[in-house]
């Protein structure tokens, strides 16, 4: 028994339901959470920041010069791109002020958007089985994945070239008014969101302009034509009128010739031959589309163009806009799409539209096969094999979309940034909102040594902008209350220097010091990180541990540092009760020379920890084992006993190899060795022969099998610890 037109539609509505549900999801996870770095943090925060000027200086232009208390002048206005998305984002701000959820809403709230109108715009003319594929396959492709919650440009225009041709398609139907609103926002949205908007929407509205007054209307399919040209001249004046809006304002702003100059250096580059450039990017593109998404692009791109010539439906114009604007804006712009691997966005919804527009040919040949068993067989093949073909590829690409989530939102959005460190800067802010923020006023400048890496990211946080200091200034009057550094970019001398002249509180891998403080004995506090729980993971942090810092001071942290630095260092009262407080109990065993609690004390260590994997290395060092540590910020934990002094500050430099394809994946291997690990926070010149240590390495895992493997590397000149055989240690493989 053949199954029914109306149950295969009830399927496709079942499979949109879902569809959407996921990328809403995709789109919020995690929305109420800090502000961390990246292009999903700090670049997000940076958008909306010059968005924040418009709010508090109540001017049209996004601006930078953020927290310095006076209004922008000309030179900060931002006049590189149209100001849709500031106007937005200056919406929620004015309505929800500084919160961060603020930062990520208005790309929730569009993306959320996405699957309903790719729907709606495939189903019109195609049916609902390739409405149901439009939006399941688009979903799916790991780059709209995790740049569903990216306050950007790309998400904005998308959003609305999809309201201009759902809107469109919708009132040629329908005639209704209210959808030739949706379809004139539609424009408004995307000609203010970017350039790229223009290049979305321009096929479309040339065609129509042949349709309309060119072409014969024999030629064809029937439509009333006076609706029609009244929606054509509305939108060209919307695209007319914001063109010559924002160049009006880039004009009133002197900022023309920045502009250009601005869109020559984005477009540096674009002599080389697009085949290498495509090669060097190849990493990039197979993760954020999966090679089935590229190849199905490539075979649907001439079947779309011969659909268009065929039916001269202005439907069949759609997907091949959406490849328009995203080939000019990835080919034409090489720099801009070498630095930021966001830029091919565009691709996606032309790869859900294209997917849809491919099942329903096929399925259009079935039908016709089917039709000599009767018309009812024919709809119902065309239906089926619509809806099979266009769901298969995309139930091959869930696996990777899906995972691609947690990759994206772990790196900030970078991916494998080139091989770079990649830090969330999480624990900084956290520390910038719980120690410091409730202790100044709003505006009031932070001093930063460079070792903090002050990027957009903590300007949000802090409400402030920073001030280059090398070192403390304390004195009777310091310019600034505070100075914040990370103890992993201070050499063991500087250390030494700075805990001597200053009071400093240590968090974690965090140095802060209130200038106006006397010096004093160091004082290091427990972040207090914990695994979130089933709330917190879904509405604030699904990629960070929860810190909530206490006030007193850590007494095991706290003899550590001082122990190092040579102050006074009181022995903690209690038993240890973490595995990292067993480390400092054994160590503080060693400097008074009780070798039997020591012994005592590495026995239990020793059980807890895999040693399986050991090195031994020359220069008094030997890894004694590692420790997986599972949750949403997964570590690796090396142990290290010092036999004897070391010489240098040195650096356990691991990195990460993609061995293979991961099961059930169809991403490639990544060719990309990733730096992984930041000098420990703890100085090696400063380890004391007899103790034990240990470094962290947070494991950004990316799709596939994932060697972790290390090497000591110099920081100072000194010659690192080798092994004998002068190979690299192997810590894990990760599946």
């Amino acid at each position: 028994m053949k199954p029914s037109r109306p149950a295969i539609d009830r399927i496709a509505f079942g499979v949109v339901v879902l569809a959407s549900a996921w990328f809403a999801f995709a789109a919020a996870w995690g929305m109420f959470g800090v502000v961390g770095g990246g292009h999903l943090g700090g670049g997000a925060a940076g958008n909306t920041m010059d968005a924040e000027q418009i709010v508090r200086w109540h001017i049209v232009y996004p601006a930078w010069g953020w927290y310095s208390g006076v209004a922008p002048k000309k030179i900060a206005y931002y006049c590189h791109h149209p100001f849709g998305l500031y106007w937005a984002s200056a919406t929620f701000l004015w309505l929800f002020g500084h919160r961060d959820f603020v930062v990520r809403l208005p790309a929730v709230l569009m993306s959320a958007a996405l699957p309903p109108l790719l729907y709606g715009i495939a189903k019109e003319k195609w049916g609902r089985p390739a409405g149901a594929v439009a939006a399941a396959s688009y979903v799916v492709v790991p780059i709209a994945v995790g740049f569903s919650s990216f306050t950007n440009l790309e998400t904005f225009c998308i959003f609305g070239a999809l309201l201009f041709f759902w809107g469109h398609t919708r009132h040629m139907a329908t005639g209704r008014r209210r959808y030739l609103l949706a379809s004139l926002a539609g424009v408004w949205f995307a000609c203010s969101g970017d350039w790229v908007g223009y290049l979305l929407i321009t096929p479309t509205v040339v065609w129509a302009l042949l349709r309309g007054c060119v072409l014969s209307p024999r030629l064809t399919p029937r439509f009333k034509l006076v609706p029609y040209m009244r929606w054509w001249a509305l939108s060209v004046a919307i695209v007319a009128g914001s063109l010559l809006l924002w160049l009006g304002l880039f004009y009133r702003a002197d900022a023309i010739a920045d502009w250009i100059t601005q869109a020559q250096l984005r477009g540096a580059g674009s002599d080389m031959k697009l085949k290498d450039v495509l090669k060097a990017r190849a990493d990039w593109i197979d993760f954020s589309f999966t090679p089935l998404a590229i190849w199905v692009g490539k075979v649907a791109a001439p079947v779309c163009l011969v659909r268009c010539l065929v039916t001269r439906l202005d439907e069949e114009t759609y997907s091949l806009g959406l490849l328009f604007g995203a080939t000019v804006q990835y080919v034409a712009f090489k720099q801009g799409a070498d630095v930021h691997i966001f830029w091919p966005h565009y691709f996606a919804p032309y790869f859900a539209l294209a997917l849809a527009q491919l099942s329903r040919t096929f399925g259009a040949i079935a039908g016709f096969a089917a039709r000599r068993l009767g018309p009812s067989y024919a709809q119902v093949t065309i239906g089926a094999v619509t809806l099979a073909l266009g769901i298969l590829p995309t139930l091959a690409m869930a696996h990777d979309g899906a995972l691609s989530l947690w990759v994206w939102r772990r790196t900030g959005g970078r991916y494998d940034d080139n091989g770079s460190l990649i830090r969330s800067d999480v624990d900084m802010i956290d520390v910038l909102r719980q120690v410091v923020v409730p202790r100044v006023r709003r505006g009031t400048k932070i001093d930063t040594h460079p070792s903090a890496g002050w990027y957009w990211q903590h300007n949000w946080a802090y409400q402030g902008i920073d001030s280059p200091a090398i070192e403390p200034r304390v004195g009777a009057a310091p310019a600034h209350q505070f100075w914040i550094a990370r103890a992993s970019g201070l050499s063991a001398d500087e250390q030494k220097k700075i805990a001597a002249m200053a009071h400093v509180r240590v968090y974690g891998d965090i140095w802060l010091v209130d200038q106006r403080e006397a010096p004093a004995p160091l004082d290091a506090y427990s972040l207090n990180e914990r695994e979130p729980n089933v709330f917190e993971w879904l509405l604030t942090d699904p990629t960070e541990p929860v810190r909530r810092i206490g006030d007193a001071p850590d007494p095991w942290l706290t003899w550590e540092w001082r122990e190092h630095l040579g102050q006074d260092a009181p022995v903690p009262a209690g038993q240890p009760k973490t595995l990292d407080e067993m480390r400092i109990a054994h160590n503080i065993a060693v400097s008074r020379g009780d070798a039997q609690a020591a012994e005592a004390w590495r026995e239990k260590i020793e059980a807890r920890i895999d040693r399986t994997v050991t090195a031994k290395f020359d220069e008094g060092m030997r890894l004694i084992g590692v420790r997986r540590i599972a949750g949403v910020e997964p570590r690796i934990e090396s142990w290290f006993e010092v036999t004897e002094a070391p010489a240098g500050d040195w650096s356990w430099a691991v990195k990460s190899t993609i061995l293979a394809r991961a099961p059930l994946s169809l991403i490639k291997p990544d060719k990309t060795d990733r730096a992984m690990a930041w000098p420990p926070s703890l100085p090696t010149k400063l380890w004391k022969p007899g103790f034990l240590y240990t470094t962290q390495t947070v494991m950004n895992h990316r799709i596939g099998i994932e060697q972790y493997s290390a090497i000591w590397s110099l920081q100072d000149g000194h010659r690192a610890p080798r092994r004998g055989d002068g190979r690299e240690t192997v810590l894990a493989i990760v599946r």
